[in-house]
């Protein structure tokens, strides 16, 4: 049987055909991932404003205010007054809020890892 021996340049060739295929993935990474930030932006714009609306229709600034004004009667009804500021809080537009948030943080952590994946001009470079 004969032996078959590769060509020298064979390993280059593959070592850029690999290097390509990951440059190409994380600028379709970044790509992706800034739609999903400018979508997951101007979401947090709608929402918040949302919340802020809710906010103040709920009278929980009101509550808020009591503290400052009537502690004394705060302290002796207390319970009853936690359970009418739990009612009042906007919980669903203040969750809405924070995941969008963590979504806005995360697409920014993708795209600068992968920004650095594609400006890393060292690294993709086969001699």
């Amino acid at each position: 049987m004969e032996e078959i021996t590769p060509s020298p340049e064979l390993f280059l060739k593959i070592m850029k055909r690999l290097r390509n295929e990951e440059r190409v993935l994380a600028i379709k990474k970044v790509v992706l991932f800034s739609i999903i930030f400018s979508s997951s932006a101007a979401g947090l714009f709608s929402v918040s404003k949302a919340m802020i609306t809710e906010l103040q229709t709920s009278g929980l600034v009101s509550f808020v205010s009591l503290l400052f004004s009537d502690f004394d009667v705060i302290k002796t009804y207390w319970q009853s007054f936690s359970l009418a500021i739990l009612e009042a809080v906007p919980a669903m537009s203040i969750a809405l809020c924070l995941v969008i948030l963590l979504v806005i943080l995360q697409s920014i952590k993708i795209i600068f890892k992968n920004v650095k994946t594609v400006s890393d001009i060292k690294r993709l470079a086969i001699n």
